[in-house]
């Protein structure tokens, strides 16, 4: 079976929704997939935060209507797409111990879709050393 690695830093949610749709492509294809959210997109994977679709520079001025489009295509709640990724596939969510504490949160604050809290050099051993691709975003 084909692994994939993938390391998620930004957090705006065109860039968490990017990394997710490739994540469910790749898992519906077979390949095992491991996702590592660090930097500002592990801020954004707590129940507080992960409701505010705050997108990039590049949509300026189209937000709304950005909003309106992933809501009518289901693609604005987050926390539903992970769980219907990881019925897709053999997919696990971790989130960067280190990022979690320069954003003073919590276990309890993330997103129970999250499958661990891993340091990135876990992660290196464990996931990208072993893989046959990695990708960032």
């Amino acid at each position: 079976m084909k692994k994939l690695a993938v390391i998620v830093t930004r957090g705006s949610y065109n860039n968490l929704l990017q990394a997710c749709e490739l994540v469910r492509i790749a898992a519906s294809a077979g390949t095992r997939v491991s996702v590592l959210f660090r930097d500002e997109a592990a801020s954004k994977l707590t129940t507080g935060k992960v409701k505010e679709l705050a997108f990039s520079d590049a949509y300026r001025g189209r937000e709304s209507r950005v909003r309106d489009l992933l809501k009518e295509r289901a693609r604005h709640d987050l926390p539903s797409i992970l769980r219907d990724i990881k019925e897709t596939g053999d997919v696990k969510f971790s989130i960067c111990r280190d990022s979690i504490e320069y954003f003073e949160l919590t276990v309890d604050q993330l997103l129970p879709e999250l499958d661990e809290v891993q340091k990135a050099e876990a992660f290196w051993k464990e996931e990208i050393a072993q893989a046959d691709q990695v990708l960032t975003f």
